[in-house]
């Protein structure tokens, strides 16, 4: 599944497979929702894998499909972050990342999916400070930069960006505050190292994290910048952290949100945990 990589790029990852002695067939995914595209594919033959290269939002919709028909999944990271990959500790580079697919098939880790509005998340969705980053980012700068354009852009648009108010109903409990950012977390890297959305944050937990973000001056955003490098608590009420199985958050000032970096219009994040949902070669 190789969106911004091409067919060039998986004619060659199809190469190196078979030289591996494993055989495939090649889905070029677009822009917008892939999952029944895949799903489909994954229907028309009994697959043993399905091998998702590409970013975060591109691993998953191949997790959702692959966790709808039962199939295993293994990773080639070819995003701006990787940051399902890097938090799965997969090499960083296709060849290495392809070659411990094959030599570790079908030994794995059973990790949970987050199912957000009508999509899905592997790593986290969010309203606010983090839907402007990702919209925001200029282009060049990911190019030249990579997963640090992000905090090069974070570090831009933090002391400029306004708290709003929302409303969250997180398992039948229902809260209004204001908020510069309100996440929903499954996965707990937050672009780079050594940034965490908050501490004990797992994978296959089985859970959701509920993390809100409401400094209200540059000392309490400091603190919050602080917890999150050294991913201990010291934000005091700068910053809310809840496990949930299921959220709704409503944002009425906010026009954006994110699931797993990609950019999506609309005020409204809904979610709900799927544990152990699928199947990842590590």
């Amino acid at each position: 599944m190789l969106p911004k990589t091409g067919r060039a790029f998986g004619d060659r990852l199809l190469r190196e497979a078979r030289e591996l002695g494993w055989d495939g067939e090649l889905l070029l995914t677009e822009s917008g929702l892939n999952v029944e595209a895949i799903g489909a594919a994954l229907s028309r033959d009994d697959y043993a894998l399905v091998v998702a290269a590409g970013g975060d939002g591109t691993v998953a919709e191949v997790m959702a499909a692959a966790h709808q028909r039962e199939v295993p999944v293994g990773i080639v990271p070819r995003g701006t972050a990787n940051i399902v990959a890097r938090e799965l500790g997969l090499p960083p580079t296709w060849r290495r990342a392809l070659r411990r697919i094959v030599s570790r098939f079908p030994s794995g880790r059973a990790i949970d999916l987050a199912r957000v509005n009508d999509g899905y998340a592997a790593l986290a969705a969010g309203i606010g400070f983090d839907a402007t980053v990702m919209r925001y980012t200029p282009p060049a700068l990911k190019y030249w930069l990579g997963r640090a354009g992000y905090l090069v852009a974070g570090a831009w648009w933090l002391p400029r960006e306004p708290l709003f108010e929302c409303s969250i109903r997180a398992d039948g409990e229902e809260l209004t505050l204001d908020a510069v950012a309100v996440m929903v977390v499954n996965a707990g890297m937050l672009g780079a190292a050594p940034f965490r959305f908050a501490p004990g944050i797992v994978i296959d937990d089985g859970w959701l994290d509920l993390c809100v973000y409401r400094p209200h001056n540059p000392a309490e955003r400091a603190r919050v910048l602080w917890s999150l490098m050294t991913h201990q608590p010291g934000a005091g009420g700068s910053m809310l952290q809840r496990k949930v199985r299921s959220v709704e958050v409503k944002a009425p000032d906010r026009q954006w949100h994110e699931v797993d970096g990609d950019v999506h219009r609309g005020n409204v994040l809904r979610a709900e945990v799927i544990p152990k949902a699928v199947h990842v070669i590590v």
